[in-house]
């Protein structure tokens, strides 16, 4: 983010102003002062919902990174859940998982949907979407 020194040096260089110039120095006064009221008007806020958008980004790339171990359309609906919603619920299955001492030794279709239904039960309880 730039000063307000920073920025009107910037933008009096886009503009091509010569603030030394007597024959414009009424003009060069108004642009100057729409300036400030550009920066504290316009380039403030835009540059804080761009660090809100950054630090958004970074934490969801740090939870994908929590969940690499997944394929990556899991990953995928992971992460847009957890955008949508702040919620990991990869935790929330993951702790229902633990509850199952079994889980590991099934082995046919039958015993992983019926633990799904299951699982599904607990969490949905938990997560409302």
């Amino acid at each position: 983010m730039l000063t307000i020194e920073e920025y009107m040096a910037r933008r009096k260089k886009e503009d091509q102003i010569n603030e030394f110039s007597l024959k414009d120095r009424t003009a060069n006064m108004k642009i100057c002062v729409d300036y400030v009221f550009e920066y504290f008007n316009q380039y403030l806020d835009i540059t804080k919902m761009d660090e809100q958008t950054i630090l958004n980004d970074e934490r969801l790339d740090k939870y994908r990174k929590s969940i690499s171990l997944y394929e990556i359309e899991v990953q995928d609906w992971l992460v847009q859940i957890y955008d949508d919603h702040n919620k990991q619920i990869d935790r929330s299955i993951g702790r229902s998982l633990k509850k199952d001492d079994l889980f590991f030794l099934y082995n046919t279709d039958n015993e992983f949907r019926s633990s799904s239904y299951e699982i599904y039960a607990l969490v949905i309880k938990k997560i409302l979407f």
